[in-house]
C-alpha cells in the first residue's frame, strides 16, 4: 500500500501530549497529580474558539517546555515516528525559530540543529519514511524577527525544503512582507504562505504576486474569488488544507460545505493535513474520515489528493 503524504505540520505543537505532560510536570508548570487523561481533557481544543488568535494563544506550554536540544530532537524523534506508524511515508514539518526560543532564549542554531538530529534519527529507524523542514518567519513577532528568520533561513538554506510566513494574516496582511521576502524569492527558495484562513481572497493573491508563493497554506476562502479560482487551477498551485484545524479556530464553520471538496471538484490540487495535531487531538486519519464521512469524497478522490500531495511536496526525492 502507498504511504500518504502530509504537507502542512507544525513541528513544535505536535509532540505527543503525553511528553507534553512530563515536560511540564519536570518544569513545575502542571501539578505532578494531574493524570494523561486529565490534561487532554482541558488542554485539547475540541470545540471552535473566537477566532485564530485565541488558538495561537494556547501554544505557550509548547514553548515553556521546548528549551534544550535535547528535548527538541526528542520531540521531532517522537513526532516522526507517529507519523509513520500512521501511514504517513512523506512529511514536511514547518517551525518558527522565532517561536520556539521566544521564552528560552535557545540560540536558533541550537533549535535547528535538535529537529534535525531528530527527523534524522527517525529517518533511519523508519525505512521508507522521508521528512523535510520548513523554516517559518512568525507575522506576530514583528517585522525585525521576520528579517532575521530570513537571514538565518538563508543562511541555512541546504537544511531546509522551504519558507513560510504564519499567525495572524488579519493582524499582519502579505502584503507588508514583500520587501522583506525579496531575497528568499530571489534564492528561487520553495515557498508556502499561510493566507486565505484568517483573512480572504486578496490574502492569497497577495501570497502568490507579492511573496512568490509556490503553495498556499488553508486557502480555504479562495472559494469566494472565482478569478482565483481559475488561478489556481491553471497554475495548479496546491492548497494545504487542514479541516479540523478550520473548524476549531472557525475559519470555516463545518465539515460538510468546507472547501476542499469544491477546490477539488473544480480542478485545484488540494491536500489534507492536521497542522497542529498536539493541540487540536487529531490525526491524518481523522482528516480522511472527514473527507470521507463529511464531505462524502469518494476513496479514489481522497487517493488522488495524496498523489497530488506527492507530486507538490518540496522534499527532493535524489
Amino acid at each position: 500500500m502507498r504511504g500518504y503524504t502530509e504537507l502542512h505540520r507544525h513541528l513544535d505543537v505536535s509532540m505527543r501530549l503525553s511528553t507534553l505532560l512530563e515536560l511540564a510536570q519536570e518544569r513545575g508548570l502542571v501539578p505532578t497529580s494531574t493524570s494523561l487523561a486529565e490534561f487532554e481533557k482541558e488542554f485539547i481544543l475540541r470545540e471552535p474558539m473566537e477566532d485564530l488568535g485565541r488558538v495561537l494563544a494556547k501554544f505557550t506550554l509548547y514553548q515553556q517546555v521546548q528549551d534544550r536540544p535535547d528535548v527538541l530532537e526528542r520531540v521531532a524523534y517522537e513526532v516522526a515516528c507517529d507519523a509513520f506508524a500512521e501511514g504517513i511515508h512523506k512529511i514536511e514539518f514547518r517551525y518558527s525559530p522565532g517561536f520556539i526560543t521566544d521564552l528560552s532564549k535557545l540560540p536558533w542554531i541550537d533549535s535547528l540543529d535538535g529537529f534535525d538530529a531528530g527527523l534524522k534519527r527517525a529517518q533511519a529507524e523508519n525505512p521508507g519514511l522521508k521528512t523535510g523542514l520548513i523554516c517559518i518567519g512568525s507575522r506576530d513577532f514583528g517585522m525585525a524577527s521576520i528579517e532575521k528568520t530570513i537571514e538565518f533561513y538563508l543562511k541555512h538554506d541546504d537544511r531546509f525544503i522551504g519558507f513560510d510566513l504564519a499567525g495572524d494574516e488579519a493582524l499582519y496582511p502579505n502584503s507588508l512582507y514583500w520587501h522583506a521576502m525579496k531575497p528568499v524569492v530571489a534564492s528561487g527558495a520553495n515557498i508556502t504562505i499561510h493566507a486565505g484562513e484568517a483573512s480572504g481572497p486578496d490574502s492569497v493573491w497577495s501570497a502568490l504576486e507579492d511573496l512568490g508563493a509556490k503553495r498556499i497554506g488553508h486557502g480555504i476562502r479562495s472559494v469566494e474569488d472565482p478569478e482565483l479560482m481559475d488561478y489556481l487551477r491553471e497554475k495548479q498551485i496546491l492548497l494545504e488544507m487542514c479541516p479540523t484545524s478550520n473548524r476549531i479556530t472557525s475559519a470555516w464553520p463545518d465539515y460538510s460545505t468546507h472547501p476542499f471538496r469544491t477546490c477539488f471538484e473544480f480542478g485545484i490540487p488540494v491536500s489534507l493535513n492536521t497542522d497542529d495535531p498536539s493541540i487540536f487531538g487529531n490525526r491524518l486519519s481523522d482528516e480522511i474520515g472527514i473527507a470521507k464521512n463529511s464531505m462524502r469524497m469518494s476513496d479514489v478522490q481522497i487517493r488522488k489528493s495524496f498523489d497530488d500531495a506527492n507530486a507538490h511536496s518540496f522534499i527532493n526525492e535524489n
